[in-house]
């Protein structure tokens, strides 16, 4: 998932936590589930002048076959980098 998000919005940071164990016993979650919920935050150019919900959006359609394998849920902190 990092790498697809690196090579896909160049972003001047990235940090991805994988916080599964925070929703262990949640409806759909078994014992066996792994690196089922993320959380990310990235500043990428591609983000300015774009909406919460567009920035979002994009995230979620390049992370597509990643919900295909398992992953269940994003929490997402998204900008445009500050100034110029």
């Amino acid at each position: 998932m990092e790498e697809v998000l690196r090579e896909t919005f160049q972003p001047l940071e990235l940090i991805v936590l994988d916080v599964s164990l925070e929703h262990a016993g949640h409806p759909g979650i078994t014992k066996d589930s792994k690196e089922t919920h993320f959380r990310i935050k990235m500043i990428s150019d591609q983000f300015r002048d774009q909406t919460t919900v567009e920035q979002h959006r994009k995230v979620y359609s390049v992370l597509g076959p990643e919900f295909k394998m398992g992953l269940h849920a994003l929490e997402m902190d998204l900008s445009a980098p500050k100034g110029v």
